[in-house]
Order: structure tokens, then sequence, then C-alpha cells
């Protein structure tokens, strides 16, 4: 009997057994004799070793099957990167001309138009600007302008202390910005200091004629026409005053009163007045006396308000001299070097 081809799967085994080994069949098979029990034990391992291999093998395809299937997906992926990327790259070789012009552009942008100038020394240092004026930067301060001036204005940036000497230009007004003050000038001479005590801002006229104003208030501009003069400024109250210096003459009368805690002095030597500090203020003055024989002082003190540090500084800011202090009862004067 010639069994029937059925797929090994559970329900074919199930057939095979019915048409090749019916039970009628089974009962009609001869057997002489019996089969020994040891022999039955071989056939029972035998068989389940057959089927136990059958299933390895199995097994053994099925992995086969996967590591292929995993080795093709992967080539799919490397395949279509490569293509992406080939096509990706001649996207951007194709692009990347159009685009030259305008890194080119970038990397050619102009450079700044501005010229800073620092002082960082302790000596005052000498400029030329583009209009051919003259600026004296003192230690600690710097100025900022372009490098060519424009058709219609001269304008500077200041921060600290510097010193003007405007070449004449009737057709571009030469101005300095600094502590909140526009000075403006056509040819003259004068010096901005932003450094004082309290952040106070000053002005001072050596030759010609300025005009000052306030870059953040509506308020009438300062005019000054005589030498000597300066504008104080207060950033914090926006109050300006002028002192003028006197210049000593035989026919000025001098004065020296005191009433209460006011202090009146007119033509009265710079010597003097230091004398009348230091015994007021119960402070030490040190000063060359050469320097200041043939200076006089003109103004107001008001000891209860205005401290002696304070006094002292606005003498020195206007007879163009310094101060140091050295501790709160000792100062030093000297003449400004230029």
């Amino acid at each position: 009997m010639k069994p029937t081809n059925v797929r090994h799967t559970e329900s074919g085994r199930k057939k095979l057994v019915e048409q090749n080994f019916s039970d009628r069949e089974w009962e009609g098979f001869p057997a002489d004799d019996d089969l020994p029990k040891g022999k039955t034990e071989e056939m029972r391992q035998f068989i389940f070793r057959a089927i136990a291999e059958n299933d390895v093998q199995k097994q053994l395809r099925k992995l086969k099957i996967l590591r292929i299937t995993k080795y093709a997906s992967a080539a799919v992926i490397v395949l279509v990167a490569g293509i992406v990327f080939y096509f990706g790259n001649a996207k951007i070789n194709t692009v990347l001309p159009s685009s030259q012009p305008q890194l080119a552009q970038y990397h050619t942008a102009p450079k700044s138009i501005w010229k800073k100038i620092v002082n960082a020394g302790h000596e005052s240092i000498s400029y030329q600007l583009p209009d051919s004026s003259v600026v004296t930067v003192y230690p600690k301060s710097s100025i900022k302008f372009e490098k060519a001036f424009s058709k219609t204005l001269r304008n500077v940036y200041l921060k600290g202390k510097a010193t003007f000497k405007v070449a004449h230009d009737k057709t571009r007004p030469f101005s300095v910005f600094a502590g909140g003050l526009k000075t403006t000038a056509l040819g003259t001479s004068f010096t901005i200091n932003t450094g004082l005590l309290h952040k106070r801002v000053s002005v001072k006229l050596h030759t010609g004629r300025i005009v000052v104003a306030n870059t953040s208030l509506k308020r009438s501009p300062t005019y000054i026409s005589k030498a000597g003069t300066t504008l104080l400024y207060n950033p914090a109250t926006a109050i300006v005053k002028l002192i003028s210096r006197v210049t000593p003459t035989l026919a000025n009368t001098t004065l020296l009163q005191r009433n209460g805690d006011i202090i009146t002095m007119k033509n009265i030597p710079l010597a003097k007045v230091i004398g009348l500090l230091q015994e007021t203020y119960q402070v030490h003055i040190t000063v060359d006396q050469k320097e200041i024989n043939k200076i006089t002082y003109t103004g107001k003190i008001d000891v209860s308000k205005e401290k002696a540090e304070d006094v002292i500084r606005l003498i020195c800011l206007i007879n163009n001299m310094t101060v140091t202090k050295i501790n709160e009862i000792e100062f030093n004067i000297e003449k400004t070097k230029q």
C-alpha cells in the first residue's frame, strides 16, 4: 500500500493516519510474534528523535529565511540612503553657484565707519580729527567719531574729559555730545569734563563762542561768548549754572564777609581763600604758592550745605587746576597738565 502525499501539518498527519492506517486494516494485519519489549522502547525513542530532528530542521529553515529577510532590508535601506544622498548632493551642487554672490556680499560687508580713541594711560594725548581739529584726550577718557565727517555735520562723542581746538568751518557745525549735553561751535576752543564729583558735567570756554543744549529736555540752549566762563550741569536735577572767572585789576574791589554759615568773597587771592577753607573745615590743603599767587576767587560758600571737597573741586575747576584727595581731611592741588 502506497502512502498518500499529505502536508505535514497537524490536520495533515491526522488524514495520513486515517487514509493509510485505518482501524480495520490495522486489526487485519497478521503478526506471528509480538515485538520484544526492548524493541518496542527502541522504536519509540527512534520515532521521538526523528520528530525532534524534523522540528529542529524546520526552525533552522525559519531562522535562515529571517536572516535573509534582514539582510535584504538592510540592503534596501543602504540603497535608498545612497539614492537620497546622491540626488541631495546633486541639488546642493546645483543651487550653490547661484548663492555664491550672496556669500561674497556677506564677507565683503563694509567695515565700521566709526573711529574710537581711548586714553588708558596717565598722560594726556592729542589727536587730529578728520577736519583738522585737534582734541586733547585726558587719562581715563575716550572719544568716538566718524572716520570721515559728513558734508553737513562734525559730531564727536565724549566720555570723560577732553579739550577741543575746533577748525573753523561755518558750513559744518562742530558738536560734542557728552553727559547729556550737546556743545556746538564753528571755530573755537573749549574743555568738557563728564567725570566730575557727583557725576556733574562742566563745559569751559577758552576762545570764541559756543552753544550748549540739553539733548533730552526741550529747553532753551545756553550761549557762552565770554572766555573763561564755565557751565556746570547736574544731570540728576537738570540745573545749569554759569560761573565766570574774574580777572584781577587794580580797579577791582575786594570783599570778604561772613554771615552765619554763608561766606561771601569777591576778588580774594586764592592763597587766602585756601587758608580760610582750612580754618573753616578743619582740613589740610597742599598747593604750590607760585601757581596761585595771581589767581583770585569770587563766589559764595554755604558751610552748612557744601562739603570741603566739593568747594575745593569747584575752585580748581574754574581755575584749570586738579585736586587729589589723599584722605577725608587732606587734599593736594596742582596745575592741570595739558
